[in-house]
């Protein structure tokens, strides 16, 4: 039941954010306990918690079953679209664009960008947009904007900047902060250089949920749980009953 009460969370957040640009979508993943348990006993490395036969975090319990379950981020990309705004850029292959957000730098897929009264390039919650200099970007004059498939910046036939393109060797290393932001959560796994990317100017990188699958999803999620949450009160009443019977019998 409390999978299904998750399942119903995880797939009513990704419909909610099913026109938000650069959004991926959360999946859910159900494998037997038991399955889980050796795969993580076998990947802890020889710690002291180990060593000491502390038992490492497996996952959730599903109480309905003898299941657990893992979250995960679906990184695949989500369908191009054509804005026509020259500050739009959408990436092809694994890269992210960096931002300057208040609690450090951050990665996105999003690239709906425009410019703040500073003239500098921004995202759509203000946070500059960092160039390969770690600097923010500012376009200074009237002149039509021309950004090429690595990220260069150019008016007029000069150039203003690059875009800071990163890539990842394992995308577990980063994690969901709100806004289509990932933040990094593995310092061993640090961002380098995109080797693998180029951009498409005037084009967004729409949100990977599929809607109709996930409405669907959402639905059958809603009624399993409602399944289990009748078989809960039933059982409740059985055992109400039982109760009631036994503390009628003759001592």
């Amino acid at each position: 039941m409390r999978y299904r009460a998750h399942q119903v969370e995880v797939t009513a957040n990704n419909v909610a954010n099913v026109s938000t640009d650069g959004f991926k979508r959360d999946r859910i993943a159900m494998r037997s306990f038991g399955d889980m348990l050796m795969a993580r006993i076998e990947a802890e490395p020889e710690t002291a918690v180990k060593l000491q036969n502390i038992p490492p975090f497996i996952g959730m319990m599903n109480l309905g079953g003898p299941a657990a379950e893992s979250e995960f981020i679906d990184f695949s990309p989500g369908i191009p679209r054509n804005t026509g705004n020259a500050l739009d850029v959408l990436i092809q292959g694994p890269g992210f664009f960096v931002v300057d957000a208040p609690g450090g730098e951050r990665y996105t897929r999003a690239g709906t960008f425009r410019l703040n009264a500073e003239g500098e390039i921004v995202n759509a919650s203000g946070y500059r947009v960092q160039g390969i200099n770690n600097q923010p970007i500012r376009i200074t004059s009237p002149a039509p904007i021309n950004i090429t498939s690595d990220g260069e910046i150019s008016q007029g036939g000069l150039p203003v900047g690059r875009l800071r393109i990163v890539e990842f060797p394992d995308t577990q290393a980063i994690e969901k902060e709100g806004e289509t932001l990932f933040r990094l959560i593995d310092p061993a796994l640090p961002p380098y250089p995109a080797q693998n990317s180029t951009v498409e100017q005037g084009m967004v990188e729409a949100s990977n949920v599929n809607p109709i699958s996930s409405l669907v999803q959402l639905i059958e999620a809603q009624r399993a749980y409602e399944a289990a949450a009748r078989a809960v009160d039933m059982f409740n009443q059985s055992l109400t009953r039982v109760s009631g019977e036994l503390g009628r019998l003759p001592g």
